[in-house]
């Protein structure tokens, strides 16, 4: 009778190659992310523009974010030329406009409808400057190409620090008096600073 020992197979060898080739894999695909990437193109905004994300203050993003709402119930609510007015919208408790207790803790703002021609404007003057600027809404005619102002969108959001009143809603107009335009840049990082 012949005996044979048969021992196991090592996987030492193949473990090696494995891992090996796991390494040169993972390799090549960081090369790969370092000879592609290339820095992200940062965009500056004009003197006349703010970014909502860390241009504003949390009462002022509230503020921001309730008229952009409302820009679109207000122009479906438009008859013709004839946008409602402010105390038309409180009495909807359609949000800025309707007075609650959010109003006072966002500054407090006294709302008035405003025109330049085919646009309309919803101003709304601070009542403390300490806590959210004056509001702007501009809300053009939608035209056949659906763009306000110089190829802007129909409606758009300006902040004044205190302004009570407009004298024209043009672009040019409302930053010779000082008013900046509200924007949003999704280049930056997400994170607002705080001030």
């Amino acid at each position: 009778m012949t005996r044979v020992v048969v021992r196991p197979a090592g996987a030492g060898r193949e473990t090696l190659l494995v891992a090996a080739l796991c390494a040169a894999i993972v390799a090549a695909a960081g090369a790969t992310a370092l000879i592609r990437a290339r820095p992200a193109d940062e965009t500056t905004l004009a003197a006349w523009r703010i970014d909502a994300r860390d241009g504003l203050n949390a009462a002022e993003q509230g503020l921001n974010a309730d008229l952009l709402a409302a820009a679109e119930d207000i122009r479906a609510a438009a008859v013709g030329d004839e946008f409602p007015t402010p105390e038309a919208l409180a009495a909807e408790a359609l949000p800025p406009f309707a007075r609650d207790v959010t109003t006072a803790k966002r500054g407090g703002h006294a709302w008035s409808l405003t025109r330049d021609g085919a646009t309309v404007a919803y101003l709304g003057a601070t009542g403390d400057a300490a806590t959210a600027r004056s509001l702007l809404l501009r809300i053009a005619q939608p035209s056949p190409d659906a763009h306000g102002h110089d190829g802007e969108p129909v409606s758009s959001v300006w902040a004044h620090v205190a302004a009570g009143s407009v004298e024209g809603l043009s672009n040019e107009r409302l930053i010779a008096a000082g008013w900046r335009q509200v924007t949003s840049r999704y280049d930056a990082s997400v994170t607002r600073e705080t001030r």
